[in-house]
């Protein structure tokens, strides 16, 4: 395998498995154990983790090593709130209808679906900068979105009510957000418990 495949498999597998929440927060990534698990040399791991450090998905302190990053109450209704701003902007943006979802899109978990949602209208925002902070924001909110099910029970119509492109969907991304923003001390706590 060359050094390029290497730390691209390196990076989308432990990419997913940090929006997937398999490390606690605050979780140490060793780089010498995750390059054995994953079956390639530290060096990949390593450029991979810096890498990661700056999408946020893993903090790097100096003399501490790489961590999983422990959001406060504030950062995850932060980051909720950021969420929501970018996809209003996005929406006042667009100059084409979102796709609509399929029903192979529809089999994913509630967290896959949501994702899916928000990147279909970031999609059809003609900023880039816009369409990758959204990318992002739903990377670092992945596995909390995972969680929402059991703290905030099922989604039944949520997902839909925000596809609807009418002059209800700014109203339907707000609500959406503030019942998370409500709920993330809830959030939280059972994020903790992985």
């Amino acid at each position: 395998m060359s050094p390029i495949q290497a730390m691209e498999r390196s990076y989308s597998t432990l990419k997913q498995m940090l929006r997937e929440g398999r490390y606690a927060p605050g979780a140490r990534l060793e780089a010498n154990r995750l390059a054995e698990a994953l079956g390639v040399s530290m060096t990949p791991v390593r450029d991979v983790l810096h890498r990661l450090v700056g999408e946020r998905l893993v903090e790097a302190t100096s003399g501490e090593g790489f961590h999983v990053p422990r959001l406060t109450e504030g950062e995850l209704r932060d980051l909720y709130e950021w969420n929501s701003a970018l996809l209003l902007i996005a929406v006042r943006t667009t100059r084409e209808e979102p796709q609509t979802l399929s029903l192979e899109d529809l089999l994913g978990t509630g967290a896959d679906q949501t994702a899916l949602v928000f990147e279909r209208m970031a999609s059809a925002a003609p900023n880039q900068e816009i369409r990758a902070s959204i990318a992002s924001a739903s990377d670092r909110l992945h596995a909390f979105r995972m969680l929402e099910d059991i703290i905030l029970g099922p989604m039944i119509g949520e997902l839909d009510e925000l596809m609807i492109r009418n002059h209800g969907q700014p109203q339907s991304i707000r609500r959406y957000h503030l019942r998370r923003m409500r709920a993330v001390s809830l959030l939280l706590r059972e994020r903790d418990k992985v």
